[in-house]
């Protein structure tokens, strides 16, 4: 099982989108009192030119406001409907939940969380991704065998009980599936060799996915 501490952001970024492109871009005295890890998270994302994040957006830090309850929203999911936000009392906790809902504290500090959020983009923006529903309990066995289980904590979003498991250049994410039996799974890796064998798994009928 992989600790999550010991996932080097700026080596695993590097894994997945390359080399940085451009100097980082400096945060403007305006949040100064923004969280230590959001403001290292945005400083250290600006030294890539693409995309990070595909399932959630990251508010600008220059746009993060604290509403009337004292929170401030910091992410939110595709839809707009799921929300995350930090708290200036609490600066190492994170809070999250569905819009009109109340807030619920995320069992992540914020320094995992924002690990967390930036591995699982990759599943959605990865170049080579290939996705099988209904998996059988051994076939997943065999498919996650060169891989870890990501030791995160449990996220009520996008659907309790994900997991993520990491294998070098190579990820992986499982969840129960929604009807029957089995797992649904989605594998993604930079490049197709890496996953290729995959496809050969006559009991699994594999999907390309285009990022």
């Amino acid at each position: 099982m992989i600790d999550p501490k010991k996932i080097d952001l700026p080596d695993f970024l590097v894994t997945w989108y390359g080399a940085p492109t451009t100097s980082a871009t400096p945060l403007p005295d305006s949040c100064d009192w923004l969280p230590d890890p959001l403001k290292e998270w945005h400083t250290l994302t600006s030294r890539w030119e693409k995309r990070i994040t595909f399932t959630t957006t990251m508010i600008p830090p220059e746009r993060i406001k604290i509403a009337e309850d004292g929170k401030a929203i910091f992410m939110v999911d595709a839809t707009g409907d799921w929300r995350w936000c930090i708290d200036p009392d609490d600066p190492d906790g994170v809070f999250d939940a569905e819009r009109y809902e109340p807030w619920d504290r995320n069992p992540e500090q914020l320094t995992e969380f924002l690990v967390h959020n930036t591995v699982r983009e990759v599943v959605y923006g990865a170049a080579v991704r290939l996705r099988a529903l209904a998996v059988p309990e051994e076939t997943l066995t065999e498919i996650l065998a060169p891989m870890e289980h990501v030791a995160f904590g449990a996220w009520e979003w996008p659907a309790p009980g994900y997991r993520i498991h990491m294998g070098g250049a190579v990820l992986a994410e499982t969840v129960k599936a929604e009807s029957g039996p089995g797992w649904d799974v989605e594998v993604v890796t930079s490049e197709f060799h890496r996953v290729a064998h995959l496809e050969r798994m006559t009991e699994v009928h594999w999907r390309r996915q285009a990022a």
